[in-house]
């Protein structure tokens, strides 16, 4: 997104409208960007920078860390503030400043909902959707191996 600093007046302008998906340029099959990023700013010269202040708004796609299904989740930047000087140029690009801010918005470990049951780590059924017949695990199996180390 690029801003013409030459058309703010002195009171400031709002900015409002809608930035293609492809900005975001993440490859990960697990977090899908397929709308467009919504925008509405306020941008204002401040001396000898631009401020540009508001709120964005995406659609994402995410896969479920617990049951691995796709499930859909609004990333919200509520407050969305960039300072730049200006250095004799009559445009702004804030197109990183609006694709970094989307991001760091990501949850670092996705979930379809707070108490998804996810899959049977033996059998590798749905938990949220049925119960499997598995026995449960005695115990913690994460050292298992080490336990079976034969020391003198």
């Amino acid at each position: 997104m690029k801003i013409n600093i030459k058309r703010i007046p002195p009171e400031g302008e709002p900015l409002s409208g809608g930035e293609p998906a492809s900005i975001i340029d993440l490859a990960d099959p697990d977090t899908l960007f397929e709308k467009e990023i919504q925008y509405d700013l306020f941008a204002q010269i401040q001396g000898h920078a631009l401020l540009v202040t508001g709120k964005l708004r995406m659609p994402v796609s995410l896969r479920c860390g617990r049951c691995l299904k796709m499930f859909e989740r609004s990333l919200v930047v509520d407050q969305f503030v960039v300072h730049q000087e200006l250095a004799g140029n009559d445009f702004v690009d804030l197109t990183d400043n609006i694709r970094e801010d989307i991001l760091l918005q990501l949850p670092q470990r996705a979930l379809c909902r707070e108490n998804c049951r996810g899959l049977c780590p033996r059998c590798g059924v749905d938990l949220n959707k049925t119960t499997c017949q598995c026995k449960p695990s005695e115990g913690n199996l994460s050292w298992h191996a080490l336990d079976q180390i034969k020391l003198k």
